[in-house]
C-alpha cells in the first residue's frame, strides 16, 4: 500500500512539473489592442465632469453645430471664420472637434486652445488685450505649452492629433499666425530673455478652464 502511495505521488509530481514546463515553453499572448485611455493611465488636465461643463457653457454639441457653410466675405471676417451659432467657436473648427475626438476632455481642450489662438490673431486687429510685455509673454508661453501638452499626450495616446493645423487650416490663417507672433515678440521686446517654459504644460489647460465661465451641474 505504501509503495502504491509513493508511486502515485511521483506520478503527480511528474505531471505537475511537465505542466509547468509546458506553460513556460508556450508563447505568451500579446495584447494587440492598446489599453483604453482613461484618467487612470493618462494624466489628462481636465476630467470628464469639468469638460462637460465647458461644452455646456459653450453650447457645443453635435445637435447644435451648424452644417458646413461656404462663406464669402472680406478678409477680416474670414480670418475668424463663420460662427452661425454664436458660441465664439469657428463652425468648421467646432465640427472638426466633435467629429475627430470621441472624448469630451479632448473636445474641451480644443476649445480652450482655440481661445488662446483667437487671442493671438486678434492682435492684428487691436492690442487692447495685450498691452504689456508680461501679458505678451504669458500668451506666448501659453501657445508653446499647448503644443508641448499635445506632444506629451501623443506619446501615450497614439491616436491623438493636435488640433492646431485644423485651426490654422489655410494659407491666410498661417500667414496671420506668423504676423501675430512677430507682433507678440515686438511687444515682449527685451523681456524675451525672461522666457520660462512651463514644466507641466498640460496644467495650463486646467488654468484655462478656471478662467472659463462654465455651467455648473447639480450633483445627483
Amino acid at each position: 500500500m505504501g509503495n502504491i502511495a509513493k508511486l502515485t505521488f511521483i506520478c503527480i509530481s511528474y505531471l505537475a512539473s511537465f505542466n509547468v514546463n509546458a506553460e513556460s515553453d508556450s508563447p505568451r499572448i500579446i495584447k494587440l489592442s492598446p489599453e483604453k485611455i482613461t484618467q487612470h493611465n493618462v494624466d489628462l488636465p481636465l476630467n470628464q465632469f469639468k469638460s462637460l461643463e465647458i461644452l455646456a457653457a459653450k453650447n457645443v454639441s453635435s445637435a447644435q453645430v451648424p452644417r458646413p457653410y461656404q462663406f464669402t466675405g472680406n478678409n477680416q471676417a474670414s480670418l475668424f471664420g463663420v460662427d452661425l451659432n454664436n458660441n465664439g467657436i469657428r463652425d468648421d473648427y467646432e465640427r472638426m472637434l466633435l467629429k475627430s475626438y470621441q472624448r469630451s476632455e479632448y473636445v474641451a481642450m480644443g476649445i480652450l486652445a482655440a481661445e488662446r489662438w483667437d487671442k493671438l490673431l486678434r492682435l492684428l486687429q487691436s492690442q487692447e488685450s495685450i498691452k504689456t510685455p508680461y501679458q505678451a509673454l504669458e500668451l506666448f508661453n501659453d501657445t508653446i505649452a499647448i503644443n508641448q501638452c499635445y506632444y506629451s499626450l501623443q506619446q501615450i495616446d497614439k491616436t491623438l492629433i493636435s488640433p492646431v493645423l485644423s485651426y490654422f487650416n489655410n494659407d491666410q490663417l498661417l500667414e496671420a499666425k506668423y504676423k501675430a507672433e512677430l507682433l507678440l515678440l515686438d511687444i515682449i521686446g527685451s523681456k524675451q530673455t525672461s522666457f520660462t517654459f512651463h514644466q507641466e504644460p498640460c496644467e495650463r489647460f486646467a488654468e484655462f478652464a478656471k478662467k472659463t465661465k462654465t455651467t455648473k451641474f447639480a450633483a445627483l
